[in-house]
C-alpha cells in the first residue's frame, strides 16, 4: 500500500510539471521580440542611470551555457541585466562593455514579494569596529552628501533548468520580471 502511495505522489508531481512545462510553451511562444534597433546598440537611458545611483544599479549574469531564445543565440560570459520598458513592453537589456547585446521579452512581470531581498540576500557579518566605523561613515555621509545620488535598489536573480526551458528570474527593486529560454535551438 505505501509502495503505490508513493508512486502515485511521483505521478502527480511529474503531471504538475508536464502541466508548467505546457505553460511555459504557450508563454513563449507568446513572447515578442523587440521589433526596432537601438541607436548605436547603447541604452537611452545608461547616462540617466550613471549620474541618479551612486553605482551600477545592476546584476551582472554569468552564464556558462547557450541560451537560445526563438532564434538568437546567448553565448556564455558575463552581461548586465536591464530592466526597461520599450514600446509599452517589458524587456530585459544583456549589455557587455557597455553595448546591448541582446533584448529579450520578459514573459511575466509581477512584483516582488514582501521582505524579499531580507529572507534572500546573505548579510555581511561585521565586526564592532566595523560596525562603527560605518556608522560613522553613514552618518559623515549623510550629513556632508552633496552630490544628489541615491542607493540603487535591491536586486536577485534565480535561475531554474527545466526539461526544454531555462527560466530566469530577475528581482529588481519592486519588480519581479521572469524570462524564458530554451535549452536547445530545436
Amino acid at each position: 500500500m505505501k509502495k503505490l502511495f508513493v508512486v502515485l505522489i511521483l505521478l502527480v508531481s511529474y503531471a504538475a510539471a508536464f502541466a508548467d512545462n505546457s505553460d511555459y510553451d504557450s508563454l513563449y511562444e507568446n513572447a515578442q521580440m523587440f521589433k526596432s534597433k537601438l541607436y548605436n546598440d547603447v541604452d537611452p537611458f545608461q547616462d540617466e542611470d550613471n549620474l541618479k545611483y551612486s553605482w551600477s544599479p545592476y546584476p551582472l549574469f554569468r552564464t556558462s551555457a547557450d541560451l537560445y531564445f526563438k532564434d538568437l543565440k546567448i553565448e556564455p560570459g558575463y552581461y548586465l541585466l536591464t530592466p526597461r520598458t520599450l514600446s509599452g513592453k517589458d524587456y530585459v537589456l544583456f549589455k557587455q562593455n557597455g553595448k546591448v547585446e541582446f533584448i529579450i521579452p520578459a514573459v511575466k512581470k509581477e512584483n516582488t514579494p514582501l521582505n524579499f531581498y531580507n529572507a534572500n540576500t546573505p548579510k555581511i557579518k561585521l565586526t564592532k569596529w566595523q560596525k562603527f566605523s560605518s556608522g560613522v561613515r553613514k552618518k559623515f555621509y549623510d550629513t556632508a552628501k552633496d552630490s544628489g545620488r541615491v542607493t540603487p535598489p535591491s536586486t536577485y536573480v534565480d535561475i531554474n533548468v527545466e526539461i526544454k526551458y531555462v527560466v530566469l528570474t530577475l528581482y529588481y527593486g519592486d519588480d519581479k520580471y521572469t524570462l524564458l529560454f530554451r535549452r536547445s535551438p530545436y
